[in-house]
């Protein structure tokens, strides 16, 4: 029933930690050279550099089951393609299928899931994140999106689960299917610009139609250099979005783990979570595209990805940081306060109150005040505010160096 025809495009946001990403040699014509070329002719080249693209190969993912807790599935072979912006170190990773007749809900259903799975060496279900961590340093960060691009028109039944990322009469579901009205019905809104093919999207899938594809032509079918460069179209759009998806979800990470391990924090910490977020600010702008064409279609795609309910979230927790700092330091301002006024106090009374002493003493038996006492007691006064400036000193050093062994 939910048997595909075309290419599907996942796209998952990720970032490079600690690690150089290095991938194989691509040639002229493959899904690398395309996508740049691509770029290079949509993209503001002020807006757009430093970036890295490669392959890091083929793989043999799980596709297809008799349910989705299936753990003898049909394999399909993906090809996975990476773009690297080297001052972030935010990377896209892009892997491509050609799909014959194969079901495609249940893909859709593991990219939802996080439970995308491939063959790893000897290990017939591994994980594909956690590959990606393992043997990369690629750490996931953000929601994956899939487009789907054919030449042959899908059953209204069909699309439901297809904009869902759900699996098509599910197990799980009892095999309920989705309403027409999911999602209020917004994906079946037509958003193409170009009378050359249909587009429609939800917050996790893009279908795109062109009836030029996926025919009888081989050249304009499955993964052909053809056939791949009339969906650039679209595609390189996705991926500029995922970009800022990725940007936002790090810099969200980040601080949600501050707030978790309930880690003692200062401003300057504050300001270094902060650091990745400000080097995000060249996904930022979207207004980069040098055809109108391409800026609408860019926006109305946004629209549909709703990424900016995760800056939303953002806002929140770092707001909610922020006041958990302020406290803190607060609290140890008043701290510190006490500290130095018990240490003045200590002072007056071993230093200023044996000078009073004397003082009085001299006055009571009217007795000339020796000059040695008054300078003895100016000189210990003088060494006790040494003193004080010293240990205050300290206290101030002591913050300091906690702050740079925690940054």
């Amino acid at each position: 029933m939910d048997q595909f025809f075309g290419r599907a495009y996942v796209f998952i946001p990720c970032y490079l930690d600690g690690k150089e990403l290095k991938g194989s040699e691509t040639e002229q014509g493959s899904y690398v050279s395309e996508i740049a070329d691509r770029f290079s002719e949509e993209i503001s080249n002020r807006s757009w550099n430093q970036f890295e693209r490669g392959a890091l190969g083929r793989f043999s993912f799980n596709f297809h089951g008799e349910s989705e807790k299936d753990t003898n599935c049909e394999q399909l072979p993906g090809d996975v393609y990476f773009t690297l912006n080297q001052r972030t170190q935010l990377c896209i990773l892009t892997i491509v299928f050609g799909v014959t007749g194969e079901p495609i809900t249940q893909l859709l259903d593991r990219v939802s899931r996080e439970g995308i799975e491939i063959t790893n060496g000897d290990e017939r279900n591994a994980s594909f994140y956690e590959y990606l961590k393992a043997n990369h340093g690629l750490q996931v960060s953000g929601k994956a999106r899939v487009c789907l691009s054919t030449g042959q028109k899908l059953l209204d039944i069909l699309k439901p689960s297809i904009f869902a990322n759900e699996m098509f009469e599910s197990d799980v579901m009892e095999s309920a299917g989705l309403l027409p009205t999911f999602g209020q019905g917004c994906w079946q809104e037509n958003i193409a610009v170009y009378n050359s093919s249909e587009i429609y999207a939800s917050k996790t899938t893009v279908l795109r139609y062109d009836s030029n594809l996926d025919n009888d032509d081989p050249e304009l079918s499955g993964t052909s250099v053809n056939a791949i460069r009339r969906d650039l179209m679209l595609t390189f759009i996705i991926e500029l979005l995922m970009f800022r998806e990725a940007s936002i979800k790090r810099a969200n990470l980040r601080v949600t783990h501050s707030i978790q391990t309930d880690e003692k924090l200062e401003l300057d910490d504050i300001n270094d979570l902060m650091g990745d977020f400000k080097s995000a600010i060249l996904f930022w702008d979207l207004d980069i595209f040098l055809y109108p064409s391409a800026q609408q279609l860019a926006d109305r795609l946004f629209e549909k990805f709703d990424i900016d309910r995760s800056l939303e979230t953002y806002r929140k927790n770092q707001s909610f940081l922020e006041q958990r700092v302020n406290l803190s330091n607060a609290a140890q301002a008043e701290k510190e306060t006490r500290t130095i006024n018990y240490i003045a106090i200590i002072v007056f009374f071993f230093e200023v109150v044996p000078l009073l002493f004397v003082l009085a003493q001299s006055f009571i038996q009217k007795q000339p005040l020796d000059m040695s006492v008054i300078y003895s007691g100016i000189a210990a006064i003088s060494v006790s505010f040494v003193l004080f400036v010293i240990i205050v000193g300290i206290v101030r050093m002591r913050r300091l160096t906690k702050k740079a062994v925690r940054s």
